[in-house]
């Protein structure tokens, strides 16, 4: 019973965590994880090549225009002493870097009137001076700056009626006087146009960017996400009792390794299912045919079905099936002990052949019983032998070795206890002549309920549990039983001991 209690925590445990995985749709928020990382990334990405676009952009302009400035500058100080011929010339220069930069010219003298300018029609309309002429205070920043350089982004002193990149620079004649000036300008929201042009390429390209991204994550979630669902489908028939589904198990990666484990975790369920329902039959079993004998011995006697004389004969075997069950209440409450982690080794030093000398002891009248031959005991009668291990527990398990030896001993049989020691170990040996243990059965020995007599005629005290007893409380220190046999000539017990 304790162990279908813990094949329905296992399964339904395993039920609610996959299924608080599924509930909180791990696609989903992996999807939008990833597809917020992306977003987030391409959004920074955009502002921080935008920004420096425009920067490098700025930069870019202010450098040409600084620099044709300079450069019309120097042309305008030959081309001013060549008089009506000069001008004209000087024009058709300024004409054509206005239309290379794409920018207005003005070409000014010192009280701000425009001799020579290129401007386009739009920009026309934007002059708000009605003389075009430039303010006076601009050309006094030109004239008292000690760069003889001007540099703006504005309306240009109320030149426009609107903002305007604008770049200025003073010509001087051959004593260094100021006697006019170059204004390059062009307009300021050409630049927001550059930056929808950009914005939009990069839109394009983010776009497509994101469509194969979220076809990558949305292929690659489904393909992490499959193996999940299909073991909450496989927990969900846990629950419901049926242990044969398995979980595909794809790469071997660590949802891969997720998936071997899933699947070893159903087939150990499969297998406490099974000893759960053995150990159900054969508890029902060992606990029916008693209660069947007793039952039905004392309706014969109160019935008087069963004479009077025979009375005490049955009532021998109703005691002798009641001293059964007690034996087999006993074993179970050990097992259940052992289980629950509460057998406490106290390990001690001792001599574990007065150890033996005691267990064999108690079986002198069933050993004369069956005329049997007891061998080894004057080898152990003077022996030493120190070990380290629990007094109680190791007695107890001498006491069933040796009643098994005793009980499947043929009559006029031997019984033979040896030790040895080799290295930090000591080795005991329990050795009866007899029937023997066929070489099928020898590995399942040690399981619970199980008997050699599938018809248990042979041994009608026993219950199956002695021996998983005693290899249980073998392990607990540490130690381990085996088992030799050969089917109708002997049985041999030998298990291990810590050499104190």
């Amino acid at each position: 019973m304790k162990q279908k209690t813990k094949t329905k925590r296992f399964s339904r445990g395993t039920l609610r965590l996959l299924r608080e995985q599924l509930r909180r749709s791990l696609f989903a928020k992996y999807f939008a994880a990833c597809a917020i990382v992306m977003l987030l990334s391409f959004m920074i990405l955009s502002i921080a090549l935008i920004v420096f676009s425009v920067r490098y952009s700025s930069g870019q302009k202010h450098q040409l225009f600084s620099q044709n400035a300079r450069t019309i500058a120097q042309f305008a100080q030959g081309y001013n002493e060549l008089g009506p011929d000069g001008n004209r010339q000087l024009s058709n220069l300024i004409g054509l870097f206005a239309q290379t930069i794409d920018a207005d010219i003005y070409l000014v003298q010192t009280n701000g009137s425009v001799v020579i300018g290129r401007i386009s029609t739009t920009d026309r309309l934007n002059i708000a001076s009605p003389d075009m002429s430039i303010p006076a205070s601009v050309m006094n920043t030109i004239a008292k700056s000690d760069t003889d350089f001007y540099e703006q982004s504005g309306e240009l002193g109320g030149f426009y009626n609107r903002p305007y990149l604008t770049v200025g620079t003073s010509i001087k004649d051959n004593n260094g006087q100021i006697i006019g000036a170059v204004f390059v300008s062009s307009r300021a929201d050409s630049m927001l146009k550059y930056m929808r042009d950009i914005f939009r390429v990069f839109v394009f390209c983010v776009a497509v960017v994101l469509l194969f991204t979220f076809a990558a994550i949305y292929y690659v979630t489904q393909r992490l996400v499959r193996p999940l669902r299909q073991m909450a489908g496989a927990a969900r028939s846990f629950a419901e009792g049926d242990f044969n589904i398995r979980v595909p198990v794809g790469e071997p990666d660590e949802i891969g390794q997720l998936a071997v484990a899933f699947n070893n975790m159903a087939s150990s369920l499969v297998s406490l299912e099974e000893m759960r329902r053995s150990f159900v039959a054969n508890v029902s079993h060992e606990l029916r045919t008693p209660m069947t004998s007793i039952a039905g011995f004392i309706d014969g006697i109160l019935d008087g079905t069963i004479p009077q004389e025979k009375q005490g004969y049955y009532l021998e075997i109703v005691s002798d099936e009641v001293k059964r069950l007690s034996r087999l209440v006993y074993s179970l409450l050990n097992i259940a002990r052992i289980e629950a982690g509460e057998v406490h080794i106290q390990q001690s030093t001792f001599n574990v052949a007065e150890t033996i000398k005691r267990v064999m002891v108690g079986f002198e009248y069933a050993v004369g019983e069956k005329h049997l031959m007891v061998e080894g005991m004057d080898v152990l009668a003077d022996m030493q032998l120190t070990v380290l291990a629990d007094p109680d527990v190791t007695h107890q398990i001498l006491f069933n070795l040796v009643e098994n030896a005793v009980k499947f001993s043929n009559e006029g049989g031997t019984v033979s206890i040896t030790t040895a020691s080799r290295g930090r170990r000591v080795f005991v040996s329990v050795r009866n002549t007899g029937m023997g243990i066929p070489a099928q059965d020898l590995p399942h020995v040690f399981e619970r309920f199980y008997k050699t007599d599938k018809s248990r005629s042979t041994d009608h005290k026993g219950v199956g549990l002695g021996l998983y007893i005693v290899r249980s409380m073998l392990l607990l220190q540490g130690q381990d039983i085996t088992v030799k046999s050969m089917e109708g000539q002997y049985c041999e017990f030998v298990f291990t001991l810590e050499k104190a």
